[in-house]
């Protein structure tokens, strides 16, 4: 017999989304008892329209940021989205024939837009009802849409968060801080020990042009005692041009796409990478301090903020930042900074906040 139905709504609009589906769902099954199923609701609305809303959504962050800057400040400040919510009628039916067709104990989200659809159809008997969770992917900046958002319980990844949900309308009895639901593997990884450098084990995970790129690159594996394993992903004509590249074979690895990214962080002393919801609160589940290389306005804003606050990493735009900033951090007295990024970092660890958001969704039931 199958035990109760947990369903996880994401999208794709962003990785922090799907990364928080996944890895609650994967706590789900490692916990047993529960038949959990991750969907996109957008996608099985309309899979084109979604495709197009994605490519936009992905050139708009990476090409024209201010563009997604007065997106999200429209969303924030006025009612726009108020406005658009009828015009979801694909979207709100798909909704109600997934609810209808499982039937589930509970529902999750990590998307806000559904909750709105949901609670709609749950109070007007269009859908069976059941308790809402919802996920809260980004910190401490957070948008009206999340804020208002109707759920039974919502749960974020730290305190300020929960602060700033508060103060956006959410009643603070319904706010559980459980950390950011990152993968399972990070809870054993964490136990792991990490040897002081050097050699000084350096992940870049880049997102911007290929010259930018390759400044950092070549000036990151010029400094002495450093290692560089940069992951290129899905991005292979950037992969084909690092390839190029001549630089010291014993300074620097190049990966494409890899699942491995717990088993990199775990293996390295600090990141690069753009400010993320996912891999920013990786790298803190993890305590590996973070060189922030890009924000995406809005929504990553309150990533860079948390880092600062813990004292956890640095911003960094540019190749000559990053790589001064690596050079004081790990190179000049005796790696000082790095050590005290990291131990700030040890303090806020949530490695297992997965399983947590696992035990506490089970435990409302």
């Amino acid at each position: 017999m199958s035990g109760q139905k947990i369903l996880i709504l994401t999208t794709g609009f962003g990785d922090g989304h799907n990364s928080a589906a996944r890895n609650v769902r994967d706590a789900f099954d490692i916990m047993g008892g529960y038949e959990t199923e991750v969907h996109d609701p957008y996608v099985e609305a309309n899979p084109r329209a979604s495709k197009a809303m994605q490519v936009a959504y992905n050139f708009s962050i990476q090409r024209v940021p201010v563009t997604w800057k007065a997106f999200f400040w429209l969303y924030d400040k006025t009612p726009v989205f108020d406005w658009t919510l009828p015009t979801l009628g694909a979207l709100k039916a798909a909704l109600r024939d997934l609810l209808r067709k499982k039937n589930p104990a509970a529902v999750i989200t990590t998307y806000p837009v559904y909750n709105y659809l949901i609670s709609e159809l749950m109070k007007s008997g269009e859908a069976p009802t059941c308790p809402i969770f919802m996920v809260v992917t980004d910190s401490i900046v957070i948008n009206r849409v999340w804020n208002l958002a109707p759920a039974d319980w919502v749960l974020v990844a730290n305190k300020p968060t929960r602060e700033a949900m508060a103060q956006g309308g959410s009643p603070l009895e319904k706010i559980a801080v459980l950390g950011f639901p990152v993968s399972p593997r990070f809870e054993e990884l964490a136990h792991q020990p990490l040897p002081l450098g050097p050699p000084w084990k350096i992940l870049y995970l880049p997102s911007a042009s290929r010259r930018t790129v390759s400044a950092v690159v070549r000036g990151l594996t010029a400094l002495p005692g450093v290692e560089l394993t940069v992951v290129t992903g899905r991005h292979k004509h950037l992969h084909e041009f690092l390839k190029r590249l001549d630089l010291p074979v014993k300074a620097f690895h190049l990966l494409g796409w890899t699942d491995r990214m717990p088993e990199l962080l775990a293996e390295s002393h600090l990141f690069i990478g753009k400010a993320g919801g996912a891999i920013v609160q990786e790298t803190l589940a993890i305590a590996r301090p973070m060189i922030i290389s890009h924000v995406v306005a809005g929504q990553e804003e309150g990533n860079v903020t948390l880092l600062a606050d813990i004292g956890a990493g640095a911003l960094a735009t540019s190749p000559e930042k990053i790589v001064g900033t690596v050079r004081h951090a790990m190179l000049e007295n005796g790696g000082s900074e790095w050590e005290r990024w990291r131990e700030n970092l040890l303090k806020v660890s949530h490695p297992a906040a997965a399983r947590q958001t696992a035990e506490f969704v089970a435990s409302k039931l």
